[in-house]
């Protein structure tokens, strides 16, 4: 288990790697499918996990943007962002980490895990993004999802 580096390999030409990180496999998946449905000029590869350190035995690529899914629903969820943030080197925090909360227009506890996704997100210094799980439920008053890329 290593401490994630972005500069531990060399960028490969016109191809972006993407780390999603967070508990909710199903939400990750998905999230992965509609970016991966995209098009772009560029090759781009989506990777998933649960959480972070990744093994050190497994042969990967470059990582070049870290997004953590915060599900709202959950604290085991921001639980386990705080956890992984452990384990990404300073230098990444330089416009390669995102934030994303999930959840936020409908969660019991919005108010009580919002500020601590925040507090995350202004320690780190790096965006923060939330997004409507049901777009179509969640009415004309929230605006549509953010593109990631």
């Amino acid at each position: 288990m290593s401490v994630l580096r972005p500069l531990d390999k060399l960028p490969c030409l016109n191809t972006a790697t993407i780390l999603l990180v967070g508990t909710e496999d199903a939400l990750l998946q998905q999230l992965a499918d509609s970016m991966l449905r995209e098009d772009c000029a560029s090759e781009l590869k989506v990777h998933l996990a649960r959480s972070l350190p990744l093994p050190s035995n497994v042969n990967r690529p470059r990582i070049d943007l870290i997004v953590f899914v915060v599900n709202l629903h959950s604290k085991y969820s921001l639980q386990n962002v705080q956890e992984s943030l452990c384990h990404v080197d300073a230098s990444f925090f330089l416009g390669k980490v995102c934030f994303l909360a999930s959840g936020a227009e409908n969660a019991l506890g919005r108010d009580e895990a919002l500020p601590h996704v925040w507090l995350l997100r202004s320690g780190a210094g790096e965006p923060l993004q939330h997004s409507p799980e049901h777009s179509r439920e969640a009415g004309p008053h929230l605006p549509k999802p953010p593109a990631l890329l």
